[in-house]
């Protein structure tokens, strides 16, 4: 007897934490982020820092420029599990001269979370 009244208590808790976990996954699950072009003659030689925290993913980066042109991005911070891709779509920067690349399959959260952290090293 004693268990029919104690069920719809765990149960009422259990669903409750299910909802509590979904609606947090949604709140801090990160965005695509719109990246503005760079007008690369505007940008002084030197290395310049940039930060993009998009919700629970952060991307650190350090740009070279050396005569209006990229010449190196490094990634300094980002999740490890992604770093591949963070270092593919730095690559793509570097080599294109340009935001305007495509985003890695499977990684366009990291995608854009990086290039807006180039996006602000040269902003």
């Amino acid at each position: 007897m004693k268990q029919h009244k104690i069920l719809p208590y765990i149960v009422t808790v259990m669903v409750t934490l299910v909802i509590a976990f979904v609606v947090a996954a949604l709140l801090l699950r990160p965005r695509v982020l719109e990246v503005k072009p760079v007008d690369l003659t505007t940008v002084s030689d030197g290395e310049h820092i940039g930060i993009c925290q998009n919700k629970i993913l952060l991307a650190v980066v350090r740009v070279e420029v050396k005569d209006h042109k990229i010449t190196n991005i490094e990634i300094l911070q980002h999740k490890a599990s992604y770093l591949k891709q963070a270092r593919q779509i730095a690559a793509a920067v570097c080599a294109g001269q340009s935001l305007s690349v495509d985003t890695v399959a499977g990684a366009t959260l990291t995608s854009s979370t990086v290039l807006k952290a180039i996006e602000n090293a040269l902003d």
